[in-house]
């Protein structure tokens, strides 16, 4: 008997340990719930088992919010679902605590797909397995839709990571002094009588305008 209630133990500790080590989708598929909440283009609160819970759209990203287009992202996320009843189907928890997952309309209708259609998000290849988002994308940024009116956006990824790049070591060194028979640009200002060298750093905060003299 002793041993048949340790084997019994044994057996429910090992389920709790499964438990843990299961993703957030085999535990809970989707729960649905009304949207209370708006953070960002990505980022939704709704309400499970009567608390808010954070929703991280999964394998999308939205500019940030001081990026271009991250407050219509934002505006387009809460006109699409703000107040609503969603389904929200989680796959896992970030290192925030956040459910990783997809939020659907009652008809259906993908948030995160959406969102990549209308040009307010990219793929996020790193975290996403969806291969329609890479085909939506395409016809967003084919059609300069939201995002896509700019040549080259900057990822978003990019942008709250960005690379910081040693200047050369020329750069470090003072510009050569112009010729006598060449003109010289001085930038400054004509009411302080204050001029600058193209290469001053302060020639950056200033609103400049440019004298030429020889």
């Amino acid at each position: 008997m002793v041993m048949f209630h340790t084997l019994v133990q044994l057996i429910a500790a090992l389920t709790v340990v499964l438990q843990l080590a299961l993703p957030v989708s085999s535990l809970a598929l989707s729960f649905t719930g009304k949207v209370v909440g708006v953070i960002d283009g990505d980022t939704v609160d709704v309400m499970h088992n009567g608390q808010a819970e954070r929703i991280r759209l999964n394998g999308v990203d939205c500019p940030e919010k001081r990026q271009a287009f991250g407050s219509k992202a934002k505006l387009f996320t809460s006109e699409m679902v703000f107040g609503k009843e969603v389904t929200v189907q989680g796959y896992r928890l970030d290192r925030y605590g956040r459910t990783i997952g997809d939020v659907l309309l009652r008809d259906g209708t993908n948030l995160n797909r959406e969102l990549v259609k209308a040009g307010l998000a990219w793929r996020y290849l790193k975290y996403s397995k969806d291969e329609s988002l890479s085909v939506l994308e395409g016809e967003a940024r084919e059609a300069k839709r939201g995002l896509w009116v700019d040549a080259e956006p900057i990822p978003p990824w990019e942008y709250r990571h960005p690379t910081n790049q040693l200047l050369p070591a020329q750069s470090l060194l003072p510009a050569p002094l112009p010729s006598a028979d060449s003109p010289t640009i001085i930038i400054g200002n004509n009411r302080s009588r204050v001029y600058h060298r193209p290469d001053c750093p302060i020639t950056r905060r200033l609103p400049p305008r440019i004298v030429e003299c020889s």
